[in-house]
């Protein structure tokens, strides 16, 4: 998208708007990828709002940074071996994840209700009678029409007075 249509400012409703808005909250692939590289962190699963999945990646870290400390080889193998298979399951459906999470980002945003119509708003169903002529008024008439209002604005400030 154009960065000029990204820098207007259409809020107030509006499929333009709500689509503007969509483009800055969708994920981007690339940003997911860079965040692979802090995988003990489990940036990635939060860049793409999974935190329960985030959540396992800094616990299998302490936990084999403890194990480390404590001395327990069998255990730091074991807790390095679960981030290792954790990792090549993320590299093999990454692409899948960040495609899910756009979906869900897009069926939100396009599911959810609009601002709704101003108060007073009827919509195309005119309430009084129908007009005389379902056609727009010409050039000639409009002029008559402001003649007529000019006519009848100055007559009422001539009857009003100082």
């Amino acid at each position: 998208m154009n960065p000029k249509w990204q820098a207007l400012d259409l809020e107030g409703g509006g499929l333009q708007a709500m689509n503007l808005r969509l483009a800055r909250t969708l994920r981007r692939r690339r940003t997911a990828w860079l965040l692979l590289l802090l995988f003990p962190t489990g940036a990635h699963r939060w860049y793409l709002r999974e935190a329960a999945a985030a959540i396992a990646y800094p616990a299998l870290a302490l936990g084999a940074a403890g194990a480390w400390i404590a001395g327990m080889p069998a255990m730091l193998y074991a807790v390095l071996a679960a981030l290792v298979l954790l990792l090549a399951v993320d590299v093999a459906s990454l692409e899948k994840r960040i495609a899910a999470c756009n979906r869900r980002l897009r069926m939100a945003a396009y599911l959810s209700p609009g601002p709704g119509a101003p108060p007073g708003f009827s919509g195309r169903i005119a309430d009084g009678p129908p007009p005389a002529s379902p056609r727009v008024p010409g050039f000639a008439e409009q002029e008559r029409l402001l003649r007529e209002l000019e006519e009848k604005s100055a007559g009422s400030s001539l009857r009003r007075g100082p």
